[in-house]
């Protein structure tokens, strides 16, 4: 198998991934409350990262540039530590994960808004479209009861808000990716965010008993959210160009859709589909490569 199939079928591994985190997250939101969930999906997230780290000696190459390393991964970090926190609100308060998907693909409309204006990055006309019809996408998947409510959903609020907060992460990523390690960025931002919960929890002085399904969600859930998902999508980006891998990763709300559909019984409607059609077209004009535009034109 070449370093280009191998590289599809991390991003693939990835997109699946956070499209199951979703529904075992959603599954265990619906029994427990969001100080419940965080405070012991995100433990269990240290536990996993932790094992990752230390079990494959991640802090070897930690010598040179410490300063800057731990610097770097301390701020996105908590850039993706705010956006996770807004994401899983998001997922509390909407029926259907695979509609927070879907509007989450907002989120490259970000990343390429911000990296033209401050990184000085090239803009292409078909990112404009794009751009466009990603936007025009949210607003349909928010239409209810005759109107396009676009961002005034609370739930669509804190998708938008934690897709920003994910984009400034990718920005300082790409700004200072010479010293960001991610397997570290992973542990603290995990550990930032099991620490924020559990001071809630005391404070809250919920209980932690659950019945045994819903620890087997939260179990489940935070490896593929915390852990997978960021091993499986840096594989892919050292493999494949970061254009095909986070395309591939965007198809996670095709995913969700069915995974939602298979095992929390929920469909999205008609309008919503065709929303999240949008968001996918919007996404591919959005990072499609203009060698492959090239390439198309001198074969038509």
């Amino acid at each position: 198998m070449n370093q280009k199939t191998t590289g599809y079928l991390f991003a693939l591994g990835a997109a699946l991934a956070l499209s199951s985190s979703f529904i075992f997250s959603k599954s265990a939101l619906n029994h427990v409350s969001m100080i419940q969930f965080g405070a012991v999906w995100f433990t269990m997230g240290v536990v996993w990262n932790s094992i990752w780290f230390f079990g494959r000696r991640k802090y070897r190459g930690f010598s040179v540039n410490t300063k800057k390393k731990l610097g770097v991964a301390l701020l996105i970090a908590i850039l993706e530590g705010v956006a996770t926190g807004l994401f899983y609100l998001a997922i509390k308060a909407m029926e259907n994960p695979a509609v927070v998907s879907f509007i989450g693909n907002i989120g490259p409309v970000f990343v390429t808004v911000i990296g033209i204006t401050l990184l000085k990055e090239k803009f292409k006309g078909a990112q404009l479209a794009g751009i466009l019809i990603t936007i025009a996408g949210v607003f349909v998947i928010n239409f209810r009861d005759g109107a396009f409510l676009g961002f005034l959903d609370p739930g669509a609020v804190y998708v938008i808000a934690a897709s920003f907060f994910f984009s400034l992460a990718t920005i300082s990523g790409r700004k200072f990716r010479a010293h960001l390690e991610p397997e570290l960025m992973s542990l603290i931002r995990t550990v930032m965010l099991a620490l924020v919960f559990v001071v809630l929890i005391i404070i809250s002085d919920e209980p932690v008993r659950f019945a045994g399904s819903v620890w087997r969600d939260l179990a489940l859930g935070s490896l593929f959210e915390t852990v997978l998902t960021i091993v499986f999508a840096y594989q892919a980006l050292r493999r494949i160009e970061a254009t095909s891998t986070s395309l591939i990763i965007s198809s996670k709300g095709v995913w969700t859709l069915f995974l939602a559909w298979i095992f929390l019984q929920v469909f999205p409607t008609g309008v919503q589909l065709v929303g999240g059609a949008l968001t996918l077209v919007g996404i591919y004009l959005i990072t499609k490569s203009p060698r492959a535009s090239q390439k198309s034109r001198i074969k038509s």
